[in-house]
């Protein structure tokens, strides 16, 4: 007698395995990559920070000096000095970036291998609070419905990019309630298509690192292949009872497609185990804390850990991003994000808060950086050239944010034609006219740095300045 398989839905089984109705939409496109054996890597990373990081904080003292030569008035000790540059061409500042207040970790090789950028805006996506998906696909979110795909999901769909790695982008985050399992609000596969950010660390090691981790582990991961298999006979079985033409049949085809995507992905994580035994971050990827910094921390190993055991090229990594920024940082301050933001004005202490939260993560995300550079690369180099490190706030220039200005660091990327020798560039404001720039046209760059001519990216429509990259940050 044959023994009876348990019954599992169609739904669940997606959702065991983390293909949510994004991943499905995307599988019939995943499962046609080919294979990338021999292609250069191109790997990008997104840091995402919630509610703003304050410009102030990436500002070096000689581009202090050569804002302040152009200026309406000196900067001195304004926050919000964006609103008083005059200039009508881009400045680019000699190489002084550890001056910043915020940029002072950056040590070693690491201020030549940086860059900030200040002037570009993205007013479309409105600012406020949150801009959520907006930040990261140049177009706005309404009541939660991201408008278009982020660049993350634009940049892990290029083949040139993806090349055989398991998983097309890992997405990581942290919110205010650390029981929270998912943020849908930074970014998204396409408009009305919401990409999760995995918010529990010790969730997303299981899923990354499960299959080499401990006995448990590798078990839980066998069995899993076991079903996938059980699910894939399944449907094709089912396949032959309708018709060619029928809804239903491709409604079970575009099923199958997402199982047999789910398959290769764990032949490919067989294939990996070896490297992801090396990259394993065991207890480093555990937080030691609730707060928000601890758990930032961890999941910033997570994602360096993906990088480097060949899991993804792309990763996203948000803190109190999509809308839920009212963090609190305990060894910092008692205080909440929002309370902070609000009293900052009149308390001194409150805004030296904010700006230590911006300089240790600015800490932690030199910390990646500093791996990366310090792991050779299978092309020459060291992987930090082949990887390009975004720092962005998801809102622009403050708490209640106008996306004026969207401050930037960027770290890496030589080897892809980015260049950063340790400069500053300031583009001109709005102001300015046909010499301003756009979030998008960053978005744009790395486009090309991926392979691509990239030279429309979101929905700015009739507020759109100018097509294509910055030509500053190429090579």
């Amino acid at each position: 007698m044959k023994t009876a398989r348990p019954s599992m839905s169609r739904r669940d089984l997606l959702r065991a395995f983390g293909l949510g109705a994004g991943g499905l939409a995307l599988a019939p496109l995943l499962s046609q990559l080919a294979s990338a054996g021999g292609m250069q890597p191109r790997r990008f990373v997104f840091v995402v920070e919630g509610n703003c990081f304050e410009p102030v904080t990436m500002l070096s003292t000689a581009t202090r000096a050569a804002i302040d030569a152009t200026a309406s008035e000196p900067i001195g000790d304004s926050r919000w000095w964006p609103n008083k540059v005059r200039h009508g061409s881009v400045l680019t500042v000699s190489p002084d970036l550890p001056t910043a207040s915020a940029l002072s970790p950056l040590m070693g090789a690491l201020p030549s291998k940086a860059a900030v950028l200040f002037g570009l805006s993205s007013k479309v996506v409105g600012g406020g609070h949150s801009a959520e998906h907006g930040a990261l696909s140049s177009a706005r979110t309404i009541a939660g419905v991201p408008g278009s795909e982020t660049i993350d999901a634009h940049l892990a769909a290029l083949p040139a990019v993806r090349g055989t790695t398991p998983f097309d982008a890992v997405r990581l985050g942290v919110a205010p309630d650390p029981g929270r399992p998912l943020d849908f609000g930074t970014c998204a596969y396409g408009p009305g298509r919401a990409a999760p950010l995995m918010l529990q660390p010790e969730a997303a090691y299981n899923l990354l690192f499960g299959s080499v981790a401990t006995d448990a582990g590798r078990l839980a991961f066998s069995r899993r292949g076991e079903l996938l298999d059980f699910a894939a006979a399944d449907a094709r079985a089912t396949l032959a009872a309708f018709p060619s033409s029928s809804v239903e049949r491709a409604k079970i085809e575009a099923y199958l497609a997402s199982l047999e995507e789910l398959s290769r992905r764990q032949a490919r994580m067989i294939e990996l185990a070896p490297a992801l035994m090396t990259a394993d971050p065991g207890a480093a990827a555990t937080p030691t804390s609730d707060a928000a910094l601890d758990r930032f921390a961890a999941q910033m190993q997570l994602a360096t850990a993906a990088l480097l055991g060949g899991i993804t090229n792309v990763c996203v990594v948000g803190c109190g991003t999509g809308g839920d920024f009212n963090v609190s940082y305990p060894g910092i301050t008692s205080v909440g994000r929002h309370d902070l933001h609000h009293g900052s004005d009149a308390n001194a202490a409150y805004r030296d808060a904010i700006h230590e939260v911006t300089r240790r993560q600015v800490a932690t995300i030199a910390q990646m950086a500093a791996t990366l550079d310090a792991t050779p690369d299978v092309e020459g180099g060291t992987m930090l050239d082949r990887t390009v490190i975004v720092y962005v706030g998801d809102n622009g220039e403050q708490h209640h944010a106008e996306a004026r200005e969207f401050p930037i660091l960027l770290l890496g990327g030589s080897a892809l034609g980015l260049r950063t020798e340790g400069q500053t560039l300031v583009f001109p404001g709005e102001s300015a006219g046909s010499s301003h720039r756009q979030l998008s046209n960053l978005w744009n760059t790395l486009g090309y740095l991926a392979g691509e001519e990239l030279d429309e990216f979101g929905l700015e429509g009739p507020i759109r300045v100018a097509p294509g990259p910055l030509s500053e940050l190429m090579t």
